[in-house]
């Protein structure tokens, strides 16, 4: 896995932290980072699986109404939000919809309850 995407979210002001499961394992890494009216968040579940989103900022975290997500590797998911058009800038998304399922935290999803 290319590491050089997510360092550059780093370098770009990302703030990372681990969230573990019920077990107290480490179930994912969240990367965030705040723009006036948005903010951008990535969640890493595995090498081979992340996903990204731009969400309305309405002073709460995970509010569930994204402008953008992406979905894939961890590279290529830093990649794609690396890419993304700060707000504000021409070809920036705006319209809102819900968020992908997969952006919800391990205690707020049944993901691998299954």
């Amino acid at each position: 896995m290319s590491v050089e995407p997510l360092a550059e979210l780093v370098n770009r002001g990302f703030f990372f932290q681990t969230v573990p499961d019920a077990k107290g394992e480490i179930a994912v890494v969240v990367g965030s980072y705040g723009w006036h009216g948005y903010y951008d968040r990535i969640h890493v579940w595995g090498e081979d699986e992340a996903v990204a989103a731009r969400e309305l900022s309405d002073h709460r975290p995970f509010s569930g109404n994204v402008v953008w997500s992406y979905e894939g590797s961890a590279s290529d998911t830093a990649q794609a939000l690396l890419d993304l058009p700060k707000p504000g800038e021409p070809g920036a998304p705006t319209v809102a919809r819900a968020a992908p399922s997969t952006l919800w935290l391990p205690s707020m999803s049944t993901r691998g309850q299954q």
